[in-house]
């Protein structure tokens, strides 16, 4: 089953999720008083944890128009354009983060989902293979793309079998690869 990585729960932390920052803030008539602000990652991973994506947006196009270079925000914004219905706004999020940041394999990953999805198993495998560049030890990105290779190969397998019906073997081997091959997108 091909994993949508979802960034604030697990791998893609460019700030650390235990780290808050407490930038301290005057306000007149508070004399020595120091006020801390949350982190706005924070605030947005509590919403993720609490599966309100629509709040979880609007935090995340707010701090991505404040910060358009915090990869983590933008990241965050094509994970909730999917959890909201809308892979197609995702889809161009995660191609700019790939052009800009070639280095975090996480936007490949979520694109080559998206393209699974859409049955493009070639431009998945590309997008997978190119996250494994990124990161030799992502463990998603080597699970999604042993999922779209098991697709690939059943495809192969019942080509095959159509192209020469008495190919007993293809078809047995297609038939057992049958229910690995049907991956639906999740996030974890």
């Amino acid at each position: 089953m091909l994993a949508l990585l979802c960034s604030g729960f697990t791998l893609l932390c460019l700030t650390s999720p235990s780290a808050r920052a407490q930038a301290a803030v005057w306000a007149p008539g508070q004399l020595g008083q120091t006020l801390y602000q949350n982190d706005p990652h924070d605030d947005v991973r509590q919403l993720l944890r609490q599966g309100k994506y629509a709040q979880a947006l609007t935090l995340v196009e707010r701090g991505a128009a404040r910060n358009p270079r915090d990869p983590q925000m933008r990241f965050w914004q094509g994970f909730l354009y999917e959890q909201l219905g809308q892979a197609k706004a995702a889809k161009p999020v995660y191609q700019a983060l790939i052009e800009e940041f070639p280095e975090l394999p996480e936007p490949y990953n979520n694109l080559a989902v998206l393209s699974a999805a859409e049955g493009d198993l070639g431009t998945a495998r590309q997008l997978l293979e190119q996250a494994l560049r990124a990161n030799p030890n992502y463990a998603t990105a080597h699970d999604n793309l042993g999922d779209v290779l098991v697709q690939l190969a059943r495809q192969s397998y019942l080509r095959a079998a159509q192209l020469d019906p008495s190919r007993l073997d293809a078809q047995r081997k297609a038939q057992s690869l049958g229910s690995a091959a049907r991956p639906a997108p999740t996030s974890k």
